[in-house]
C-alpha cells in the first residue's frame, strides 16, 4: 500500500515545476514577478483550505527564489526554465535578490514568545554565516526587547553566535530598541534586496501564540527589506482569532490589519495531477490500457473529485484508499477465473466501479452521511450523486439500451435499497444484460473493502 503524498523535497520541489504537476506554475510565476517589482515591504496571506499544498507552493517559491541567479543543480536549472521561458521572463524574477527563512510556527507554539524562535529560525539559515555580525546584534537586540516586554531572553543564542558570555543590555528605552532592531534586520537582507520570511502552519497554532506571532511581525519587524509571507487558511485562522478575543469579535476584519494582499491559491488541475503523478489511481490500469483516461472508473472517480471539492491532500488519501479497495475486486470483474455470465459481471460492475468508489468519497467528506449510507438511510442528495452521474447514467443506458421507459433515479433507489434495506431479494434484474444476484451480500462486502478490512484488498 503506497502513499501518494508527495514530500517538498528540493528534487520534488524542481520536478513538480518542470512537470507543472499542479497546473499551478503561472501563479507562481507571478507570485515570484510581484516579489521582484515591490518597491515596500509586504505582508502576504497565501490563503487555501488545508491540504490545498500552500506549504508546498511556498517552498516552490522559495526554492525559485534561492536559485534565481546562481545554481549549479540541473534539476532547478531546468525548473527555472520551465517556469521562465525566455529572456523577458526570467529577467522579470532577476530584478531583486533575495534572502530566504522558512518558520514552521506550528513547530514553535509551545514557546512563549515568537522573536525569540523566529530569530533562531533565522540564525540557523543557510546563509546565516553570511551576516553573522548582524544576527548577533539582532539576537542581542531581540533579547533586550524580550527582557523588557517578557521574562524571556536569548543570552544563550547571543553566546552561541557570539562564541563568549558577554552580559547582555536592559533597555531602558523600547522604541529605540525598536528602531535598532528593524536597523539590524535590515542588514540581513541582501545588498539592494529583500529578506523573504515564509509563515507556514500559524492556523494551526494555539491561539495565545497565533495572535502573539501577529501582534510581534507587526510591531517589530515593520521594515522596508523584510517581507512576510503567511501561507494560512484564513477561515480557519479567523476562527483561532475568534477563540482568543471571544465569539463576537470580528476576526477578519483584525486579519486586514496584518495582510496587505491575500492571495488566494487556486485549485489544482486534476488532469495535470493525474498525469505526472506516478499510478495515482492504479486500478484504473485495469481498464482499456492504451487510453485508461477514458474508462468509467477514471471518469467517475475524477466525477467525484470535483463533487466533493478535494484538495490535493484529500485525492491522495481517496487514491489510497480507492486503489487498495477497489483493486482485486476489478480484477475478479475484468478477468474472470471461470465462466461467469456477462450479466452477473455488469451487476458487479456497478457495485466495484461505482458504488465503492461512492462510498469512499462519502467516508472522507462526510463520515456522518457515510453512516447513514451504510446504515440503510441514505439521503436523496447523495443518492442524486450517482444518479446523476454523466458517466453513470452512460453505463446505465448502455446496459438498458433494449428497455423503454429508462428511469435512472428509481434505478439507483432499487440498487441501493437492494443492497443495504432487502434482505430477502434473491435477485434484482436492472436489465437484460445486467443481473445482480443475492444483492444484500454485497453490503459486507463493500461496508469491509471500503474500511481496508477485507481480504480482498490490494495492500502489495
Amino acid at each position: 500500500m503506497n502513499k501518494y503524498d508527495i514530500l517538498p523535497t528540493k528534487s520534488n520541489l524542481a520536478l513538480s515545476i518542470k512537470n507543472d504537476t499542479t497546473g499551478r506554475n503561472s501563479n507562481l510565476y507571478n507570485l515570484l514577478r510581484l516579489l521582484n517589482f515591490q518597491q515596500d515591504s509586504l505582508s502576504i496571506a497565501i490563503n487555501g483550505s488545508w491540504g490545498t499544498g500552500k506549504t508546498f507552493f511556498i517552498k516552490q517559491c522559495q526554492l525559485m527564489l534561492d536559485n534565481a541567479f546562481s545554481c549549479e543543480d540541473d534539476e532547478i536549472l531546468q525548473a527555472i526554465e520551465k517556469l521562465c521561458p525566455g529572456e523577458e521572463s526570467l529577467a522579470n524574477i532577476r530584478k531583486t535578490h533575495f534572502r530566504t527563512a522558512y518558520y514552521d510556527a506550528w513547530e514553535h507554539d509551545s514557546e512563549e514568545d515568537p522573536i525569540a524562535s523566529l530569530i533562531r529560525c533565522l540564525a540557523t539559515t543557510d546563509w546565516s554565516t553570511n551576516v553573522k555580525e548582524s544576527l548577533i546584534k539582532a539576537a542581542d537586540i531581540g533579547s533586550s526587547i524580550l527582557q523588557a516586554t517578557t521574562n524571556i531572553d536569548l543570552k544563550g543564542l547571543v553566546k552561541t553566535l557570539k562564541d563568549n558570555s558577554s552580559d547582555l543590555i536592559t533597555p531602558d528605552n523600547l522604541e529605540q530598541i525598536k528602531k535598532r532592531f528593524n536597523a539590524t534586520l535590515a542588514e540581513l537582507a541582501p545588498d539592494q534586496g529583500k529578506l523573504i520570511i515564509f509563515v507556514d502552519e500559524l492556523d494551526r497554532c494555539k491561539p495565545t501564540y497565533a495572535v502573539k506571532l501577529l501582534e510581534r511581525i507587526k510591531h517589530y519587524f515593520n521594515n522596508p527589506n523584510v517581507t512576510f509571507i503567511f501561507a494560512v487558511d484564513l477561515s480557519q485562522l479567523q476562527y483561532t482569532i475568534n477563540q482568543y478575543y471571544g465569539l463576537q469579535f470580528n476576526g477578519y476584519q483584525y486579519l486586514d490589519r496584518f495582510f496587505d494582499l491575500v492571495i488566494s491559491l487556486s485549485a489544482p488541475d486534476i488532469d495535470k495531477y493525474f498525469d505526472n503523478t506516478k499510478n495515482i489511481l492504479e486500478a484504473v490500469q485495469h481498464f482499456e490500457k492504451s487510453d485508461p483516461k477514458n474508462s468509467y472508473y477514471y471518469l467517475f472517480c475524477k466525477e467525484l473529485i470535483n463533487h466533493f471539492s478535494f484538495s490535493i491532500r484529500q485525492i491522495n488519501h481517496f487514491y489510497l484508499k480507492t486503489n487498495s479497495a477497489a483493486y482485486n475486486l476489478l480484477d475478479q470483474i475484468l478477468n474472470p477465473q471461470g465462466i461467469t455470465f456477462q450479466s452477473e459481471r455488469n451487476g458487479k460492475f456497478i457495485i466495484y466501479e461505482f458504488l465503492l468508489p461512492l462510498m469512499n468519497a462519502l467516508n472522507q467528506a462526510d463520515i456522518d452521511e457515510y453512516n447513514n449510507f451504510i446504515s440503510g438511510n441514505a439521503s436523496k442528495e447523495t443518492l442524486n450523486i450517482l444518479a446523476k452521474s454523466k458517466y453513470f447514467t452512460k453505463y446505465y443506458k448502455d446496459i438498458s439500451i433494449n428497455e423503454s421507459n429508462i428511469d435512472i433515479i428509481k434505478g439507483v433507489s432499487d440498487i441501493y435499497n437492494a443492497i443495504f434495506n432487502d434482505q430477502d431479494q434473491t435477485s434484482l434484474r436492472i436489465s437484460n444484460e445486467c443481473t445482480i444476484d443475492y444483492p444484500s451480500k454485497y453490503k459486507k462486502k463493500l461496508i469491509d473493502a471500503c474500511s481496508l478490512l477485507s481480504p480482498e484488498i490490494k495492500l502489495d
